[in-house]
């Protein structure tokens, strides 16, 4: 992969780690706080999906609202404190413990880092400095400066143009496999992180490679 010039993130569940609020209220949760997660992931993708055919563009704020709330509702979670403090904690993930290095790393090889996202421009703005990682990030984009969700080409399209580089020359880097198949339909490099070992969409379009951890994609760089 020495031909990359530019290596593209998506910033939750690649660089951020999503579970920690759910971890943090396991008591309130109980048994049922894996599946609320994996829930609220998967209605996440499911309303920007639905909502994008209406032609009914909608803040991603309130995706992710309505998705926690048909989750918890799912599982019989009434506690609106409790769904409060896991949307807010949203915006106040970590990073997981390869990302920093990782970072260092590229921007050391004179490769351009930056971050894709579905999330809204302020939303990943407060969450990459609270992780400590956005002095290390060339650039932040949000659909949002579309107004389309992945995996449409629009999203994709609209990076290349930003970095001012072709896109056989960008790498895609995220722990969803569908947004995986986007980028590499749309023509980038790609690199999914599987970390927990999710069985990958039936798609036509893989990943170039799979990797474990963040740190694997040194080897690859």
């Amino acid at each position: 992969m020495n031909k990359i010039k530019a290596y593209v993130f998506n910033a939750y569940g690649a660089l951020l780690d999503t579970y920690l609020p759910f971890e943090e209220y396991k008591a309130e949760l109980g048994e049922d706080a894996l599946v609320i997660y994996k829930l609220w992931r998967s209605k996440r993708l499911q309303y920007s999906s639905q909502l994008t055919l209406m032609n009914q563009y909608t803040s991603y704020e309130k995706i992710r609202k309505y998705a926690l709330d048909f989750a918890c509702a799912v599982y019989g979670v009434e506690d609106e404190d409790i769904k409060k403090k896991i949307f807010e904690a949203h915006s106040e993930l970590a990073c997981y413990p390869d990302v920093k290095e990782v970072l260092t790393k590229l921007k050391e090889n004179n490769v351009q880092t930056a971050v894709l996202s579905n999330g809204t421009p302020q939303n990943l703005s407060t969450a990459l400095k609270h992780a400590g990682i956005s002095n290390l990030l060339d650039g932040v984009y949000s659909t949002e400066q579309v107004r389309s969700y992945k995996p449409s080409p629009s999203v994709y399209e609209f990076v290349e143009e930003q970095l001012g580089l072709p896109r056989n020359k960008i790498c895609f880097i995220s722990s969803n496999s569908w947004d995986i198949a986007g980028a590499a339909s749309y023509g980038f490099s790609s690199v999914w992180i599987n970390r927990y070992g999710r069985t990958p969409e039936q798609l036509p379009f893989k990943a170039d490679h799979e990797i474990k951890t963040l740190s694997d994609l040194l080897s690859l760089a």
